[in-house]
């Protein structure tokens, strides 16, 4: 947990550090930035998932920490040396390459070290305290914004990504049954071949794949929408809220036994839509808050089981690549909401671009839920 808490307090503070300081260059430095983190992964995903499936996940794991803690303290240095919004499109599209070679290994790493019973819980418990550090995250990263600027914020984290990879080394060995296969075309494209006989799978990858593009607008739309709820504080506190939402529904996972399924993934994508819709209607930060703590509550939550789901389902060797597979998929259409949105929020305004994704990412899920007959 320990390694959890600290791995995702150095990505909170990158991530608040590179999305605020952007946006006050322009909403298309913003959008540029955040693209930047999406494309390595439409390819190099796969990469991943093979990967994931032959080699060792704890050495993966610690090696994709320690090159994550270099390239934050080099774009420290570039920023303090150079400043300009190309640093933060660098630094992103260099942790988004290094995610998508190495994240598979943590799908992985958790059913070898505990039963099929225990993963909803323990993804949960895990979370929770990524969930801690995403609260205080952003609320570090202001601060430090604002005592050493973005370029001392980014070498805090560099600093805390060393630590959390060194910690990582304390981890048992998690050796894969794919390393001596043959590395063919039918390997790599095992994932996707799964896939294709799971229809079941098939759909809820679908839904995925639209909400992760109304969820990428989002991600443009809101700090400009916290620019005028207050400015960085405001962004500060409500991302922090977010997160508060992101533990609270991890702390129910976890103590609540639940089997995860369609109709929990489906009804917690159409109340998101709906907390989204009110977050763009909010004119004080409070209710803000209040509405974006439910939006990342209900968007955990779907996440948390449709893992816990496939961890289950899968076949242990085909992990990686099932969920390197899904990834690239789900995620497919995510450049698309990080290019579009400046578009539509320069002209509409952030907040009704919220409302309007919101609305969408309701009438989404109501539609796939109607499909599988899960109401």
């Amino acid at each position: 947990m320990a390694i959890s808490f600290l791995g995702a307090l150095s990505g909170s503070v990158v991530g608040f550090t590179i999305t605020w300081a952007s946006s006050r260059y322009s909403a298309a430095a913003l959008g540029g930035t955040l693209l930047a983190g999406m494309v390595p992964g439409l390819v190099l995903d796969l990469v991943g998932g093979v990967l994931a499936d032959r080699v060792d996940a704890r050495k993966l794991l610690v090696q994709s920490s320690l090159l994550s803690g270099g390239c934050v303290l080099i774009a420290a240095t570039w920023l303090a040396w150079s400043p300009g919004a190309v640093v933060f499109v660098a630094l992103n599209f260099s942790l988004s390459t290094l995610g998508a070679l190495f994240g598979s290994s943590a799908y992985v790493l958790l059913p070898a070290l505990f039963a099929e019973e225990e993963l909803l819980r323990t993804n949960a418990s895990l979370s929770l305290a990524s969930d801690v550090a995403y609260l205080a995250g952003p609320l570090l990263g202001a601060g430090l914004f604002a005592a050493v600027g973005a370029a001392g914020a980014l070498a805090a984290a560099g600093a805390l990504f060393l630590i959390a990879g060194s910690l990582l080394l304390a981890l048992p060995p998690v050796p894969r049954s794919g390393a001596k296969r043959p590395l063919n075309l039918a390997f790599v494209g095992a994932g996707f071949a799964y896939l294709a006989r799971s229809p079941t799978v098939i759909l809820i990858v679908s839904f995925l794949s639209l909400t992760n593009l109304f969820a990428a607008a989002f991600q443009v739309a809101t700090p400009l929408y916290a620019a005028i709820l207050g400015g960085a504080g405001a962004y500060a506190i409500l991302s922090s809220a977010m997160n508060l939402g992101l533990a609270a529904s991890n702390l129910v996972l976890s103590a609540v036994a639940l089997r995860p399924g369609e109709r929990l993934f489906f009804a917690a994508g159409f109340f998101q839509g709906l907390s989204l819709v009110g977050l763009g209607q909010s004119r004080r930060l409070p209710a803000a808050a209040l509405f974006g703590a439910l939006n990342d509550a209900m968007a955990n939550t779907g996440g948390t089981v449709f893992i816990s789901y496939l961890q289950a389902k899968l076949p242990e060797s085909l992990l990686g690549r099932t969920f390197a597979a899904v990834n690239a998929l789900a995620m497919g259409l995510t450049p698309l909401g990080f290019a579009a949105a400046p578009w539509f929020v320069e002209r509409l305004g952030a907040a009704t671009v919220i409302v309007a994704l919101g609305a969408g990412t309701a009438a989404v899920a109501a539609v796939f839920c109607s499909l599988r007959k899960c109401w």
